[in-house]
């Protein structure tokens, strides 16, 4: 882009840094449109890329205090939304997989690769690692819930504790099985999380 474009450009990433939604707002109109027709080149879905940029808006906005030292906004824009490209294909291919396992899982005859069964092993092997590590209340009400099938009023009745208790309790559970699933690599993070709302 020529001289001036750039210049603004410069000042509006200027400005939101110091947290001017005006300039925010000019900037999102200005290259959402550019940025989702890369994007879609890319991913060959349009649905995918405007999420892809719509989720480059929202991290541009929580590291906004970043922009300031950025030298081409042009340039910087088009590379971020390429590098969430990536990264998305990326996890597409993680999910073509996780899906044929969920496939073995639900009809273990229509496969028999011997690395899937390994992988289903594994991933059983370090969800029983989280959840041993789990303080005593929240194992208990994760077990009863994906174990027994209970509702969270059925085990806060057979607890004696109150269903929004429950819930805590689910959701701390569920936030410690991801986090030490993600220290171990993103596929089987990945796969926790088809296994777990399947």
């Amino acid at each position: 882009m020529d001289g001036p474009v750039l210049h603004s450009e410069l000042e509006l990433f200027r400005r939101i840094s110091e947290g001017d939604t005006d300039a925010f707002t000019i900037l999102f109109r200005q290259y959402f449109e550019p940025l989702k027709w890369n994007a879609a080149k890319l991913l060959k879905s349009d649905f995918w890329a405007e999420e892809v940029v719509q989720d480059v808006f929202t991290q541009l906005w929580s590291g906004r205090e970043r922009l300031a030292e950025v030298q081409s906004p042009d340039a910087y824009l088009f590379r971020i939304t390429a590098n969430r490209c990536f990264d998305r294909i990326r996890r597409q291919a993680l999910e073509v997989k996780i899906q044929y396992l969920i496939t073995h899982v639900i009809r273990p005859e229509a496969t028999s690769n011997q690395q899937n069964s390994y992988d289903l092993n594994v991933i059983e092997k370090l969800i029983r690692e989280a959840v041993d590590q789990l303080p005593a209340q929240q194992k208990l009400v994760f077990e009863l819930q994906r174990n027994k099938e209970l509702s969270y009023q059925e085990i806060a009745d057979q607890l004696r504790i109150s269903r929004n208790t429950v819930r805590n309790h689910m959701v701390k559970a569920l936030q410690a099985i991801r986090t030490h699933l993600a220290s171990k690599g993103e596929f089987f993070l990945l796969l926790f999380s088809v296994w777990y709302h399947f």
